[in-house]
């Protein structure tokens, strides 16, 4: 998505993704902040359904036995297509941020024609087996 309050629609610089986290950089500050006493992890983005593989993020964190609830934010689109693996990863909480239930209004904000998509991964959350789920509205 490129919603008008996050992202500009043209002429934006990514990082570098040598620039990004490894997850094995990712799991070691929550390792140093667990020894710290944090015991909860929070993945967000831009979006954090776009890392390849990021269940196994998740599998790297429930490895550490002082995390005790992981959870992640997204927009939803590609929820469907990883809800499973990363209900079987152990991660614990997912909140989607839904913005309109409207169509039109959708795709004006987000400048992309998926609110489908994202009902499916909002549904996705409970087929799967989550027990809950928030929507930041």
């Amino acid at each position: 998505l490129r919603c008008q309050y996050c992202m500009p629609e043209e002429n934006y610089v990514w990082l570098p993704r040598e620039n990004l986290l490894t997850f094995e950089e990712i799991a070691f500050l929550t390792n140093l902040f667990s020894n710290r006493g944090i015991d909860r992890v929070r993945i967000t983005g831009g979006e954090p359904l776009l890392r390849n593989n990021v269940a196994e993020l998740i599998k790297m964190l429930r490895q550490n036995s002082r995390i005790h609830d992981i959870a992640m934010t997204t927009n939803g689109v590609l929820l469907s297509e990883q809800a499973q693996a990363l209900f079987d990863a152990g991660l614990h909480r997912v909140t989607v941020s839904l913005d309109t239930l409207k169509p039109e209004r959708f795709k004006a904000l987000t400048r992309r024609d998926t609110l489908d998509k994202v009902l499916e991964g909002i549904a996705s959350v409970g087929r799967v087996g989550f027990k809950g789920l928030k929507l930041d509205t």
